[in-house]
């Protein structure tokens, strides 16, 4: 799928900020020394980065429903495909100073009330399925390596508490996030872990949230705005390149 200028750019600035913004907030707390007195902040960033991403989804979701070369514009428009017009409301929008501005924020309107409130990870399928048409087996594939975010073409899963798929994993990372934000930050909420444990088969319950954690949901997130860009999972760490027998 084309990725228009609008979608790339947003997707662009959000690694910008994960590359610059959340690398310079690692560095500064590397340098405080003992472990319970960073613990709080590098929560914050934690938090921070999964809320940014949330919002990314939110903002792509946006601007790609009012973009008529991709199934979630379609998708969008059938939730209203049964509703009648009144000549009235037709005439005014077709006179108005800008009808096409008018008709894009009532397409946004749709997407507010009847996507983004979804969960996380709902929210990510949809974008990934509809909006830059995935195909659903390969979002279903182990690719995530619970060390460190890294997304592969395909991964091996090793851990039963973190899940492998990018839904999965991503939702996890929400899940803890949440955790913080909401709850004791110790656990995630019993709702998290029914959910993880049904959908993912991740059975987990701690936060723990160390640099660490901040830089696998870093490259995680790098990885996965690499393919919307670019539509290719990164090779798996053992991958090696076939050798040309014209070069």
């Amino acid at each position: 799928m084309a990725i228009e200028n609008k979608v790339s750019d947003k997707i662009k600035n959000f690694q910008k900020f994960a590359e610059q913004d959340v690398s310079a907030a690692i560095s500064e707390l590397k340098k405080i020394k003992k472990d319970e007195n960073r613990k709080h902040l590098q929560r914050l960033v934690y938090a921070n980065l999964i809320d940014r991403f949330d919002v990314l989804i939110d903002e792509l979701l946006l601007e790609l429903a009012t973009l008529p070369n991709n199934s979630f514009h379609t998708r969008v428009l059938l939730k209203v495909s049964d509703i009648p017009v009144s000549q009235k409301d037709f005439y005014e929008v077709m006179v108005s100073n800008d009808a096409k501005k008018v008709i894009e924020e009532q397409i946004k309107n749709i997407v507010r009330s009847e996507f983004i409130r979804s969960r996380h990870s709902a929210k990510l399928r949809v974008l990934l399925e509809d909006g830059f048409e995935v195909e659903k087996n390969q979002l279903n594939k182990s690719r995530v390596n619970a060390n460190d975010g890294r997304v592969q073409t395909t991964f091996k899963r090793r851990s039963v508490t973190v899940p492998s798929t990018v839904i999965g994993y991503s939702d996890y990372l929400y899940a803890r996030r949440s955790g913080i934000v909401h709850g004791t930050g110790t656990s995630i909420s019993k709702q998290d872990t029914d959910y993880l444990t049904k959908t993912f088969d991740a059975k987990t319950k701690a936060i723990g949230i160390k640099l660490s954690s901040v830089l696998s949901a870093a490259q995680f997130y790098k990885h996965l705005t690499e393919f919307m860009l670019t539509e290719m999972w990164p090779p798996s760490r053992n991958h090696q390149p076939k050798n040309n027998k014209n070069n």
